[in-house]
Parts: structure tokens; sequence; C-alpha cells
């Protein structure tokens, strides 16, 4: 009886430890071939180190704080539900309304109850391994976007920045849709960035599936990050495009955003903005919520343009510098001093470069600013709201490397042509690409 029992127990280790390597082994596959895909027609792109190191931190950050005893309230108990959900769901028809539901609006449950279906319980680790090449598949499309508006040199500092920071390196492993969202936001910036560089209409593809890959999972954030790819194709077939590409880029970008009023009426109806209110009221009376928010009055239209702006800080800021009365806020310090200074260099770039920040770095602003209008919109405490922050900072330090890269360029170009610097020109063309 005690060897069967023993048998038994070194079976299922072995299972899973199989399990956990597979993915590895899978996440490692589609990181490789992406980045191949890539250097295909961007043969200077050299990201291939950082993107690997990204994905191996991450792995050995998770199975770090997977040996906490305070792992469960680190990572909160939203991961138990979703798992929860996806094991109820793996019951029913793969094909039935339930499961579509969880598909169109809750990917990364569905995700999860396939795994249920075919392994029955599949072991947490592997979950988490496939949530970091999500994330680590987002962070190559967004600095594969910083390649296309600043070059190689820029692209590897951002992939090393983004690679190494810290909040999104614990928050890429979360059994949560932070990870989905990661991708989603990655595909976006890319798409944009290629169709306002090289005109391409291809772009148009990895755009549209970062959309749907963001409705699919956050579905509030994604018309949101819908409409902010709007306005970048917009604004490229107004100023980047020529001819008949301008012509159908523009006409069908205005029919598109011509679409979106209807949804946001809807979205901003009174009954709908009841149901805002009434969540932001629950989160700011609920005292056991982790740093709860001071409440804010989104009961009209006019009212959150007025108060949008509180929420915007909160999100920025939040928790403060002395906000540490559990492990839970001191990682969320953590980020803010990340943010804090990532502010004052973002700061300081769009002073230094002015215009030229429109010019040069649009498809990561108008994600970047509508972002983070959707996600002030539904933070209620400061616990959630340095999660979200999480995806502004991506964007944010992606934009500060491309406007950094921009001030060298017009620097080398001023040396080159032996002009004094009080006399340089802004506008002056990039040495990059």
């Amino acid at each position: 009886m005690v060897i069967s029992v023993f048998s038994s127990l070194s079976d299922e280790s072995l299972f899973r430890t199989e399990c956990v390597i597979l993915a590895i082994l899978v996440g490692i596959g589609v990181l490789v071939w992406l980045l191949r895909q890539l250097r295909e027609t961007r043969p200077e792109l050299s990201i291939a180190t950082p993107i690997m190191v990204a994905f191996g931190v991450r792995i050995l950050a998770a199975m770090t704080v997977g040996q906490l005893s305070i792992a469960e309230r680190l990572r909160g108990g939203d991961e138990l539900t979703f798992l929860a959900r996806a094991r109820d769901l793996s019951q029913l028809p793969v094909g039935g309304p339930d499961s579509t539901k969880m598909l169109t609006h809750q990917l990364h449950t569905f995700l999860f109850s396939l795994h249920d279906r075919v392994l029955g319980n599949p072991p947490e680790l592997m979950l988490r391994v496939e949530m970091i090449t999500f994330s680590v598949v987002g962070l190559t499309f967004l600095a594969a976007a910083v390649y296309e508006l600043a070059g190689a040199r820029a692209a590897l500092i951002a992939a090393w920045v983004l690679a190494l920071e810290p909040t999104n390196v614990f928050f890429s492993s979360l059994l949560h849709k932070e990870p989905l969202m990661y991708m989603a936001e990655g595909m976006v910036a890319f798409g944009g960035a290629v169709l306002w560089k090289k005109g391409k209409l291809y772009a148009l593809v990895p755009t549209i599936l970062g959309c749907l890959i963001a409705l699919a999972t956050r579905p509030y954030v994604g018309w949101f990050l819908a409409a902010a790819a709007a306005l970048v194709c917009l604004h490229a077939g107004l100023t980047r495009l020529h001819g008949f590409r301008s012509l159908a880029v523009t006409v069908g970008m205005v029919a598109l955003i011509g679409a979106f009023v209807p949804v946001f009426l809807h979205a901003s109806s009174k009954h709908n903005l009841t149901l805002l209110q009434q969540s932001q009221n629950a989160n700011a009376a609920n005292r056991q919520a982790n740093l709860s928010l001071e409440r804010v009055d989104y009961s009209t239209r006019g009212k959150i343009l007025v108060n949008l702006p509180q929420r915007v800080a909160d999100v920025i800021t939040r928790p403060y510098l002395w906000q540490t009365q559990n492990m839970s806020q001191r990682l969320g310090v953590i980020g803010t001093l990340v943010v804090l200074a990532s502010l004052i260099l973002l700061l300081q770039a769009i002073l230094r470069n002015g215009r030229a920040v429109m010019r040069r770095a649009a498809p990561l602003v108008y994600p970047g600013l509508l972002m983070l209008c959707a996600y002030a919109l539904s933070a209620g405490n400061a616990g959630t709201a340095f999660r979200y922050r999480t995806h502004i900072m991506a964007i944010a330090l992606a934009l500060i490397v491309v406007l950094r890269e921009y001030r060298r360029d017009e620097r080398s170009i001023a040396e080159l042509a032996e002009v004094p610097r009080w006399k340089k020109v802004r506008t002056a063309p990039t040495l990059v690409r």
C-alpha cells in the first residue's frame, strides 16, 4: 500500500513536471518563431537576448513568489475565482453559449477551461508559463514598434527596459487578464507603428487582432484601445499616407469612428453611468479593499470630464510612497517609484521635443492616453490601480525611448552640419531609418 501511494505521488509529480517543461519549450518556440518573422524584414532588429531574458526572469519570479507564504495575498483572490470558473466551464459543452460568452468576454478563463478539459488538473506553474509567454509576446511587439519609430538601437534599449521593469515582471505571471492585455497592447502599437512609418496596409492585421483580444479579455478597455487604433490610422491617413492609400484609410477610419458614436452613447447612457457610479461608491465604501480611493462622481458625461483627471492622477501616483502597510502595498510603492522616475523623464522628453511628439510617436501616444482614461474610469482602489498602471507604464517607457532617440538623432545631425546647438532646427530629419 505504501509503495503504491509513493508510486502514485511520483507519477503525479512527473506529470506536472512534464507539463511545465512542455509549456516552457512551447513558449521558447513561439518567441523564437516571432523574432525570426520580425527579423525577416527587419534585419537590424536584434532583441532576442533581452526577450529571452524577459521570459526567463518572469519564470524565475513566478517560481520564487510561489514559494512564499504570502503568495496568494500578493497575487490576489481573483486568480482563484477565475480558476474556479474555468473548472465549472470545462464541464459544459465547448461550443455551448456559456463557453462562447467566456470566449468573447473572459478569454483568459476560457483558455484555462481548455486545460481543464484536456489535462483534468493542470499544474498552476504551467498556466503561469503560458501567461508569461503572452506577456513577453506583447513586449516583443512593443519593442518592434519602437524599432519602426526610432530604429534598432532604440528597440534594443526598450526591450531591455521592458524586460526588467519590476512590476511588469510580477504581473506578467498572474492567472488574470493582464498578460493577454499586454499582448493586445503590443500588437496594436506595432500595427500602428508599421502603418505610420511604412504605410503598409498589412499593419491592420496585428492591429485588428490586438483589438479583438482586448475586447475578448477586458471589453471596456478593448473599446478604448480600438478607438486609439482608429485615431492612429486616421492620423496616418491624413498626414503620412498618399494617393489611394490615404483616401482609403481616411474614409475607412472616418466611417469606423462614426460607428463608435452609438457605442459611446450606449456606454455613457444614464443606466450604464448609474452602474458605474454604484461600482465606484461600493469601492470607496469598502474599507477592507486594498487602499480604497476617494469617491468620484461619474453620474453624467459632464461630471466624467470634470472628475476624470482626479482618478487619472490616482492611477499614476497611488499608492503613495508612505503607504506600505502590507506586502501588496510595498509592491505598489515599487511601481510608484518607477512611475515617478519615468514621469520626470517623459515630461523632460516632451518639453524638449515639442511638436515632434505626435509626429514621431503618435502610435504610442494615442493608445497610452486612451487606456489611461479607460483604467481611470474603472479603478476603485489603489490595489487594482497599480495593476492597471503597468499597462500604461509599458507604453510610457517605450515612448520615452523613442523621444530620447529622436533627440539624440537631432544632435547628431546638428553636429554633422556644424550648426551651433542654439540654431538647431527641431524638425530636422532623423538619421535613423
